[in-house]
């Protein structure tokens, strides 16, 4: 059985091997490079972290990330105008399929240039096989920390404390790593936890076993994150070199959120509910996961350290920011470079997903924001909006995007919406939304009100994008005012893209979700009105689930829930529906349907756009037409799931080379 496991690791790591340029950093220690070499300087330690780093899949990175935009897959965004990949993807054929979130190898990386270039990039980059790679890369350096004996002088800190924060910075980085991997494809044992040491896979590790629980890979990855925790600062003395790196906060949050998913419907496989879970949440890891974000929130609010929750002013900075760092931001990737992403060049990653072809985005690759999505946007009262009807008594269906949730308009350019800086046409490309479908060809008066006015032309947008068209482009959130290809407002207008993976907000919903169904809505959560507040917000105490799920509304403009949703039924749908305004356009919603195990139900109910018709009423201000709305459903908007689809597939290359080790349940 030893051969047999010798065997099977070596097969294992040719799948991550490491392939790409021939700096000493970028070989395996296995392949001949000496271990010491590598490790007993602190600088090239430091290196050899980074790597776990640099493999934090970065979706502005490069071209080949553009392939991961996984938010297609949900009913929050619809592809212009389906590619191969895309349509397979959302037929359910996700077998073997390598691109799309999907795939578990890596074959280049780009230590030197970590952001790349088309030209040397890969072209799909598969997430969970950058975090394989990187798990194995973080367990060699945390075992051969004891080599490290080489340190600089002048950092502000003594040798144990520069030692103490690389090692900190790997199991950290393991720990975001593993979590990577097991929510797409489920608990998968990558490091020994049979012993408890946490080590490193080596050719006598037996990766051939029963697959563990979800819950008991996130106890692991809870252990590595109690080990940064103690190993790391909340703040670094000296931000050179170390902007941006990972912190003790960093590594609560990590762990806070690794114990929300082990709560969630879909991974509470207590009873015998493996492998799909149940419709309620594990109440010993919710508790778990309140504890965890109690003490992430601790740190973050802490005075040494620097995070906060922007205001409304700021909010933008979260994803395009003056400086290379979010303030908000727990985990990111590198940024963008400030320059280059904001230059027009089409493999530019900003450019290609969200600006329209006309634009000078992807062609008609590009995609756009649902009316699944663009309901979630409440009043500006705080009642929920279906299609084009509300129960707020305000809510005027002739105006259905004014008086809003704030971030709509922020991220979002709907119907009749200015979309330029400058007044106007460029080569026949429309100054505003034109979203409407009017065929002048067929129609030429309509009655309305009991009187009859002329019906206009079909709108340039919808007559450009006739196939899966939703009637919406994205907004703010990943699109800079002037950033297209007719105004090229570049230089002073230029900032960072940022891709946020945990943020503080995170940290809030994640509270009010857990405490919501251990406590409901408004019974006080033990130890939450001791943390210390939010630097920017909070004037007063935290105490219930709904206290915290209202700081994140209040801070951009919204009231707090309505009273008549402070039960515990009402208020789960409104914590979640939260979950998709605040992350709208972050690829959350994707797992966050699969965790809640409700995907299935959500996608069979279809992909909805907006159909409008415009009636011109004759004057020269645009803003004096008047309009029809209703919601269609795209019929060419596919969305097969079924139950498989709540976890993705191993490769069958991968199953084949193992006995006990079971394929996910489906496929």
């Amino acid at each position: 059985m030893k051969k047999n496991n010798k065997i099977i690791f070596i097969l294992l790591v040719s799948l991550i091997s490491f392939v790409s340029c021939e700096d000493y950093l970028d070989v395996d220690p296995d392949r001949g490079i000496d271990t010491e070499v590598v490790y007993s300087d602190y600088y090239s330690y430091r290196g050899a972290i980074d790597r776990g780093n640099w493999l934090i899949v970065n979706y502005f990175g490069t071209f080949a990330n553009g392939e991961s935009c996984v938010g297609i897959l949900s009913d929050e965004r619809q592809v212009a105008e389906y590619n191969t990949g895309a349509e397979q993807a959302n037929k359910g054929v996700w077998q073997d399929l390598d691109y799309w979130d999907f795939g578990i190898k890596y074959n280049q990386e780009h230590i030197g240039n970590p952001l790349g270039v088309h030209s040397s990039a890969p072209f799909h980059q598969q997430p969970a096989g950058r975090a394989m790679k990187a798990v194995r890369a973080m367990s060699i350096a945390i075992n051969n920390i004891d080599l490290l004996d080489d340190f600089p002088a002048g950092t502000g800190y003594t040798n144990d404390e520069l030692k103490n924060h690389l090692l900190g910075q790997a199991f950290a980085l393991r720990a975001w790593h593993m979590f990577e991997v097991i929510r797409r494809y489920g608990p998968i044992l990558l490091v020994d936890t049979t012993s408890g040491a946490g080590v490193e896979f080596n050719p006598d590790f037996n990766f051939d076993t029963k697959r563990p629980t979800f819950q008991q890979c996130a106890d692991l990855i809870a252990k590595d994150c109690d080990e940064a925790i103690k190993l790391l600062p909340v703040t670094y003395v000296q931000q050179a070199g170390n902007t941006g790196r990972f912190t003790s906060a960093t590594a609560a949050s990590i762990k806070a959120m690794t114990y929300m998913y082990a709560a969630s419907p879909l991974m509470n496989t207590d009873n015998g509910a493996f492998p799909f879970g149940q419709d309620t949440y594990n109440q010993e890891y919710a508790q778990k996961g309140i504890d965890a974000t109690l003490e992430a929130l601790s740190l973050i609010n802490s005075s040494e350290s620097r995070y906060k929750l922007y205001s409304q002013a700021d909010y933008l900075q979260n994803w395009r920011c003056d400086n290379a760092v979010s303030d908000e931001a727990l985990i990111q990737p590198g940024p963008t470079n400030k320059g280059g992403m904001m230059t027009m060049q089409w493999w530019n990653i900003g450019v290609g997903w969200w600006l329209p072809g006309h634009d000078g985005g992807w062609g008609n690759n590009f995609n756009m924001p649902t009316q699944n999505a663009v309901d979630r946007f409440e009043t500006i009262d705080g009642y929920p909006v279906n299609g084009f009807s509300s129960d707020d008594p305000s809510f005027d269906e002739g105006n259905p995007y004014e008086n809003r949730d704030p971030r709509l308009k922020m991220m979002v350019f709907c119907p009749n919406d200015e979309m330029y800086t400058t007044e106007k046409w460029i080569n026949n490309t429309a100054l505003r939304n034109e979203a409407w479908s009017n065929d002048a060809l067929t129609q030429d008066f309509n009655k309305k009100d009991g009187d009859f006015v002329e019906v206009t032309r079909t709108g340039y947008h919808y007559n450009a994008y006739p196939a899966s068209y939703t009637g919406y482009f994205d907004g703010g959130k990943w699109r800079v005012p002037g950033n297209n290809k007719f105004e090229k407002l570049v230089g002073s207008a230029a900032k960072y893209f940022i891709f946020p993976h945990i943020r503080v907000a995170d940290m809030y919903l994640g509270l009010a979700e857990l405490g919501n169904e251990l406590y409901g809505p408004t019974t006080p959560i033990p130890g939450l009105s001791s943390v210390p507040k939010d630097k920017n917000h909070s004037t007063e105490p935290l105490n219930t689930a709904a206290d915290a799920l209202n700081l994140i509304r209040t801070r951009v403009g919204m009231p707090n829930v309505r009273s008549e949703f402070l039960n515990q039924d009402d208020f789960r749908d409104r914590v979640r529906n939260e979950w998709g305004v605040e992350y709208f356009g972050e690829f959350r919603r994707w797992k966050d349907i699969r965790r809640w195990r409700i995907a299935k139900d959500v996608l069979s109910k279809g992909i909805y756009g907006a159909s409008i018709i415009k009636y011109d009423n004759g004057t020269a201000d645009p803003s004096d037409d008047t309009f029809d709305y209703s919601s269609k459903k795209l019929d060419n908007a596919y969305r097969v799931f079924e139950d498989k689809h709540y976890w993705y597939p191993f490769p069958n290359g991968t199953k084949d080379m193992f006995f006990v080790f079971e394929q996910n349940p489906g496929w």
